[in-house]
């Protein structure tokens, strides 16, 4: 058996290739796995950055059994075959069976609940790290909120999100039931479902119009604060700058209300990987572009007789999600592991430090105060 230590399950997807990229510039090796060998050999030949770099390709069955054999022996699995609450549990408990720490890319609020709920005992009590949604959704937010909670007596975040992009196809596929599944947001310290169908007008800094926003799963700051003794409320929306899109899915968001809410889980996943494959991207998407993929992550904190409001510029949502997952790797590999079970990147590794690692990388950039 090789002596590398990271997996990336799901490489040849738009953010495994993101990831493969930034592991490769830290010199750090991987396995590429995924159920077919040759795409991943292709993917990988198609760039430029893996010239030089130490992997391995590796097909392997989606089968917990086949996936805990491959994770043997390995530090660290980075799955990215989403959406994960269709294919996420035999990765999970693959890695748990093997002693591995387990990071995923999900937006999906649901699966991280039921990460939490299932599996965060477990590998705590193996001082394993398990932490889904290291991505930019829902990892950006968590920085703005830490942003605001700094000031004494605030104890309640308001986040959103505008984004300027194409989601990829496994994003696509993701953000549909994302959008249809009941979404959650801590009110008075309890969770909160959102009305079904909920769609809004929101004001967007340093944007003049008004933009259509959706609760989109929920977002997952919701879950990372819920047992957080400093946090009472916290809710999250998005935004894309395409409003097409966001106009596109209200009707199937309410049409999923009327007609498939009721049904089975499997039929609800049917139908809403149904829609997703009509819009979603086909073939193989460029790399973004950090002049045009631009980000705003906004965050209102209040407490009873104190405010804060913060705004962070950023850019290219996939290139943070694999700086970000190529950091908290390298963290780990370092032996600099302080925390273990159900954890947010903002525990894993420290803020200063993940700001840092961000800008460098020209995903994250100037923090400006806002009036609220």
């Amino acid at each position: 058996m090789s002596t590398i230590e990271v997996v990336i399950y799901g490489a040849s997807g738009y953010t495994g290739e993101h990831l493969m990229w930034k592991l490769a510039e830290r010199g750090i090796p991987f396995i590429a796995a995924g159920r077919n060998k040759a795409k991943l050999e292709r993917r990988i030949a198609e760039q430029a950055e893996l010239k030089g770099a130490r992997y391995e390709v590796v097909e392997v069955a989606h089968d917990e059994a086949a996936l805990t054999e491959l994770f043997r022996g390995r530090k660290v699995v980075h799955n990215l075959v989403g959406p994960y609450a269709q294919f996420g549990e035999p990765v999970v408990r693959a890695a748990l069976a093997a002693g591995c720490h387990y990071f995923d890319a999900t937006g999906e609020q649901d699966w991280q609940i039921i990460v939490r709920d299932r599996y965060g005992q477990a590998f705590a009590d193996k001082g394993l790290i398990v932490s889904p949604s290291c991505s930019f959704m829902w990892t950006g937010g968590m920085l703005a909120a830490e942003s605001v909670l700094s000031t004494p007596g605030i104890d309640s975040v308001d986040i959103a999100y505008a984004g300027e992009g194409v989601p990829s196809a496994a994003s696509t596929l993701s953000f549909m039931r994302m959008c249809c599944q009941p979404q959650l947001r801590l009110v008075h310290g309890k969770m909160e479902a959102w009305p079904a169908a909920t769609h809004m007008l929101m004001n967007v800094p340093g944007i003049h119009q008004t933009m259509i926003a959706f609760p989109w799963s929920g977002g997952g700051e919701s879950v990372w604060y819920e047992n957080d003794p400093r946090v009472r409320n916290c809710q999250t929306l998005v935004t894309f700058r395409n409003q097409a899109l966001m106009q596109m899915l209200i009707p199937w968001m309410e049409e999923f209300a009327e007609k498939y809410a009721h049904l089975s889980q499997a039929e609800q996943e049917a139908a809403t990987n149904r829609w997703a494959l009509q819009i979603a991207p086909e073939g193989d998407m460029p790399r973004e572009d950090l002049r045009v993929h631009r980000t705003i992550v906004s965050c209102h904190g209040r407490g009873t007789q104190v405010a804060r409001s913060t705004v962070t510029y950023g850019a290219t949502g996939y290139v943070f999600t694999g700086t970000l997952g190529a950091a908290l790797i390298d963290w780990l590999l370092q032996g600099r592991q302080s925390v273990a079970g159900f954890q947010p990147a903002t525990q894993i590794m420290s803020i200063p430090r993940l700001r840092a690692e961000l800008f460098e990388a020209g995903v994250l950039g100037q923090v400006s105060e806002v009036i609220a």
